[in-house]
């Protein structure tokens, strides 16, 4: 089992008896001014050891999974040639009969350099593009995921009752191995379920962010082929997130990551799961330690719906 164990600090929900927030506007200058609860934790290297975590087991699995496309910086271009792979490998893990990919995440900032960027904007303004996030999370509840699915789509409010469904993120490096700002994640079953806080998250119009500009001091900030402009425009209604309580002691929770992850390798999250008896959520973050050198991470996230037509559903 794991043996390098890194201490950080992590972002955890702030109880709305001290100050913290029930909702919150995704893709806004506001989003990076929430207050959290800070906790000390110890996140253990899993290198050498992937093949002993599962989505099923865990709601995590570390792959090694090469790709043909290398610099992530044409939307189209990543719809035409990664999704395509993304859908293969999901089928082949879990052995899904459908696999939808809903939109996709490329990430060049870093969370402080968005928020040093955003420091004279108001909270309602458009966030300078997708960073790194900071703070312990699952994307949606169960709730949230379901209605996610069934509003994206023309026939999965069909679907849904009738087979096991799940919703999947695949998460991936480029440009280079993750030296700093990496991702970790927490198994499923160091979690009570009274530790769970729901949230609510306004949902900007998006399209996806290839475009989003890079920051200036490090990339040039021309846009990238085929961009969207209204990202992160605001969109209307609420869906139903996941944050997490602070555990008592750095080791009540069981953080994992896996260090110097390369572009080559690609970390699967289960948001959701309809199945009860199996891992249904993934919370993650990125954190910081003093082991962290080199060039800040760069990173693309495709989530997806996923079915098995062969399971019975809800």
């Amino acid at each position: 089992m794991p043996t390098s164990v890194v201490k950080t600090t992590l972002n955890y929900f702030l109880e709305l008896e001290n100050g913290g927030g029930q909702a919150y506007c995704l893709g806004t200058v506001g989003e990076k001014r929430r207050k959290y609860q800070e906790a000390e934790v110890n996140v253990n290297d899993i290198r050498g050891h992937e093949q002993d975590f599962h989505l099923d087991g865990n709601g995590f699995q570390f792959l090694n999974a090469p790709c043909t496309e290398k610099t992530f910086d044409d939307d189209e271009r990543i719809k035409e040639s990664y999704y395509p792979e993304v859908i293969d490998l999901i089928k082949r893990v879990t052995g899904a009969t459908l696999v939808k990919p809903r939109a996709h995440t490329v990430r060049r900032w870093t969370w402080e350099q968005a928020l040093e960027t955003e420091k004279h904007l108001p909270d309602e303004a458009r966030s300078v593009g997708p960073a790194t996030s900071n703070f312990v999370h699952c994307d949606l509840s169960i709730n949230g995921a379901r209605d996610r699915i069934s509003k994206n789509a023309s026939n999965e409010d069909e679907i849904i009752p009738k087979c096991r469904w799940a919703m999947i993120n695949v998460w991936r490096p480029f440009d280079y191995p993750v030296t700093r700002n990496a991702l970790c994640v927490v198994d499923s079953h160091s979690i009570r379920p009274d530790e769970l806080r729901k949230v609510d998250i306004v949902f900007p119009v998006r399209r996806d962010s290839a475009h989003a500009h890079a920051p200036p001091a490090t990339h040039s900030s021309q846009a990238p082929k085929n961009a969207k402009s209204d990202y992160y425009a605001l969109g209307t209604g609420y869906v139903e997130g996941l944050q997490l309580a602070a555990p008592r002691t750095p080791d009540q929770h069981k953080w994992y990551y896996l260090s110097k992850m390369t572009p080559d390798e690609v970390l699967l999250l289960k948001i959701a799961d309809s199945r009860p008896d199996v891992a249904n959520f993934c919370f993650h973050t990125s954190f910081a330690s003093d082991e962290d050198y080199g060039p800040d991470r760069h990173s693309i996230e495709v989530r997806c719906a996923v079915f098995r037509e062969d399971q019975a559903g809800e």
